[in-house]
């Protein structure tokens, strides 16, 4: 094994962690975002508010995108160097192509946390709206 390769991989994996957390934490913001204003629904709310509602939902969406993409790069550069194909330089450099690397958006949205999640959740929240427009509840 070479010299410094081990060190190298922990290094490596310690942003692959911390990108894993924060998608949990995006996912547990929007559950909550959802579970509130589903709850919140049989009081008097605005269907202004529910429709606003939509946008921290698809901005937790996009962010998380963001990240497993962030992610795929660093498990890419993970590979490549405990295959011995990248050099043990100590590089956090993850510029690579994406589509090697798996790491295009729709690569990210083909994802099961993604395409599981996500669209669950805008669901609950059109049919929130739609019954809360409807009269309904």
């Amino acid at each position: 094994m070479k010299e410094g390769k081990t060190e190298y991989l922990q290094m490596i994996q310690e942003p692959i962690c911390r990108m894993s957390t924060i998608s949990a934490i995006f996912k547990g913001f929007a559950a909550t975002i959802v579970a509130g204003i589903a709850t919140l629904t049989y009081t008097d709310v605005n269907t202004l508010v529910l429709f606003l509602s939509f946008i921290p939902v698809l901005s937790f969406a996009m962010l998380d995108i963001y990240y497993l993409q962030l992610e795929k790069k660093y498990r890419f550069l993970y590979e490549q160097v405990r295959k011995d194909a990248h050099d043990v330089d100590f590089s956090m450099d993850i510029q690579c192509d994406k589509k090697v690397a798996k790491a295009r958006i729709r690569d990210c949205i083909k994802s099961p946390s993604i395409w599981l999640f996500y669209p669950a959740m805008t669901i609950i929240l059109i049919v929130v709206f739609v019954l809360k427009f409807t009269g309904v509840i």
